[in-house]
């Protein structure tokens, strides 16, 4: 995201000092580094809710695309059933005239 040298960390530090005090700054730092954890928690957990609902979708997607083939192939083995079936009919036939 951003960087911070050692000339911004050291002002950020000497404003802290001033506005919060030396006692009190081991406290408010980890306050700071209890929230950061909590943050980086909360991302984890989103990221990781983010994927499985992306997977659910994905599996949903192939699901569909695995019965529009079945629907395809389905329909295609009937016409071939029913060409099979008519030319076993003029088979006969012609064999009957013969």
């Amino acid at each position: 995201m951003f960087s911070l040298g050692w000339m911004e960390m050291s002002i950020i530090l000497i404003i802290c000092i001033i506005l919060v005090g030396p006692k009190e700054l081991p406290a408010v730092i980890k306050t700071i580094k209890s929230v950061i954890s909590n943050l980086k928690g909360l991302s984890r957990e989103f990221t990781k809710t983010v994927e499985e609902v992306t997977e659910f979708s994905e599996i949903k997607d192939i699901k569909k695309e695995i019965l529009d083939t079945k629907d395809v192939i389905t329909k295609e083995g009937k016409e071939l059933d029913n060409f099979i079936d008519k030319n076993n009919k003029d088979i006969l036939e012609l064999e009957k005239d013969d």
